[in-house]
């Protein structure tokens, strides 16, 4: 199965990352603008067993798909893809301890391609180029809103 594997080193505490990541409204404001996230529905918070149904723009389609929080950690946030454009779709976030106000953010995403005529847009190497443009953005996004003392 493919996957892409990114991280980036962050000065706050793994604490404050973790309570931020775990807002879902707050995942607008670290996604690739182009991709135009729209939360359709979602618990406050992550938690084990609930789902967030969400909307994407790629390649000029609207894309509805619904992610289910497997694990929710203290340092990790797992979601799985139960409806959506690719077979499969598994996100780990997992954040490593580096200091007190230093912490490391690391993205695991596997991914199976659609089939059928999206399969023909939605590439191994297309989606594999928008996960590392994504979390370039992610990241650089995280940094100036840390750098802005706006991590709640």
């Amino acid at each position: 199965m493919p996957e892409s594997v990114s991280s980036s080193i962050l000065d706050c505490s793994a604490e404050m990352l973790r309570t931020f990541l775990g807002r879902t409204a707050n995942l607008p404001q670290i996604s690739d603008p182009d991709l135009e996230l729209e939360i359709l529905s979602a618990p406050e918070f992550v938690t084990v067993g609930q789902r967030i149904e969400f909307r994407i723009t790629a390649y000029g389609f609207k894309q509805r798909a619904t992610h289910e929080y497997v694990t929710v950690e203290e340092l990790q946030i797992i979601e799985d893809q139960i409806e959506g454009p690719l077979r499969v779709w598994k996100h780990v976030q997992q954040i490593e301890v580096i200091a007190a106000s230093q912490c490391r953010l690391t993205d695991h995403v596997e991914f199976q391609p659609p089939g059928g005529m999206l399969g023909y847009l939605l590439t191994e190497a297309n989606v594999l180029a928008s996960i590392k443009d994504g979390m370039q953005i992610r990241y650089d996004a995280l940094s100036e809103i840390i750098r802005n003392g706006n991590l709640v």
